[in-house]
């Protein structure tokens, strides 16, 4: 992956809208420039099945799953899932993968949270080798596989890129994979974190080069700026309660907003929580208002090293769709 390449994706996230409006507006995003789709999987819809919708769409944009969480899907299965959509795509799926959370893993779909950069390190083995042979013969401390694909494969094997907070996970993504996708960071923290990317790539000799640098960049070009700020406040305070955020958090001198937002939350005031982060940590984070803040916000990533930007629009749900819209096309062919 070339770092001279200019390349911008986005993250296809519309709260409240309609399923077929993904596909639509994914078209138009590929029309315009971006060339990388990403969706997410949290609470749905289902990350494969939207791709797989805007594969029909598209003919382009590299789709990417922004992220998986490893732990609820097996290793064969998240290779057949990908394997199926790089086909039905030509070759234009990426795996991004993530370890997610205790809350996530273990509460909602009750699997086992354990040793998540070994977990991540034995999945990602195994996937490689189902790219490429369709075979896999493994066994780790945390997973065990003996697994043969039985489809014919036409297409070159999926991009892996791995989702980083901290340095082991920074490490591990510039030693094993093809990208690595950061989150919620301003941009005096990235080249410490490319540090880190680049610490795991000499441990495998690799250069820096090969590895993809993405990160979501949260924004939301509107007129209602405090409203959109106040929506992204709340999105933030969900992250207090999440170990691995907190210490990356605590990196960037968070930590006491974040301390409070955990208070007050505890205390059953949940509004007042999500305003204990100030306006200028959130602005921090993301951008807000007219289309030369977002621009110069993806000029500032850019200038730290980062090659593969990632549009994440945000904005209160009562207007999610016209603020996913206008954020689309206001920073494409940045």
């Amino acid at each position: 992956m070339a770092q001279a390449e200019k390349r911008l994706g986005l993250h296809m996230a519309i709260a409240g809208a309609a399923f077929e409006d993904t596909p639509r507006l994914a078209r138009e995003a590929e029309e315009r420039g971006y060339s990388s789709i990403w969706r997410a999987e949290v609470t749905g819809p289902d990350a494969f099945l939207t791709l797989a919708a805007i594969a029909r769409e598209t003919s382009k944009a590299e789709l990417a799953t922004g992220v998986l969480p490893i732990q609820i899907r097996t290793p064969g299965v998240m290779a057949m899932s990908f394997l199926t959509l790089n086909e039905m795509s030509q070759g234009r799926a990426v795996a991004g993968l993530g370890v997610s959370s205790p809350v996530i893993v273990e509460r909602w779909h009750g699997a086992a949270y354990r040793k998540p950069v070994t977990a991540m390190r034995e999945c990602v083995t195994i996937m490689r080798e189902l790219f490429a042979t369709g075979r896999s013969k493994f066994q780790g401390s945390i997973y065990k596989c003996d697994f043969r694909l039985d489809f014919r494969i036409t297409q070159k094997p999926p991009k892996i890129c791995l989702a980083a907070l901290n340095p082991p996970m920074l490490r591990l993504a510039g030693e094993v994979a093809d990208g690595v996708l950061l989150n919620y960071s301003p941009p005096e923290a990235i080249p410490p974190m490319i540090d880190e990317i680049k610490a795991g790539a000499a441990k495998a000799n690799r250069p820096l080069e090969d590895i993809d640098i993405g990160i979501y960049l949260r924004m939301c070009i509107t007129e209602e700026e405090a409203a959109a700020v106040a929506t992204f406040k709340r999105e933030l305070a969900g992250y207090a309660f999440v170990e691995e955020y907190n210490k990356m958090f605590t990196r960037y001198g968070l930590d006491q907003e974040f301390a409070e937002v955990r208070r007050l939350w505890r205390e059953g005031k949940r509004e007042d929580a999500a305003n204990a982060i100030s306006d200028a940590s959130a602005q921090r984070l993301a951008a807000f208002g007219p289309p030369a803040a977002g621009r110069k916000f993806v000029e500032s990533f850019r200038a730290t090293g980062v090659n593969h930007p990632v549009i994440f629009p945000i904005g209160p749900g009562r207007t999610a769709l016209k603020d996913f819209t206008a954020t689309m096309q206001a920073l494409a062919e940045t």
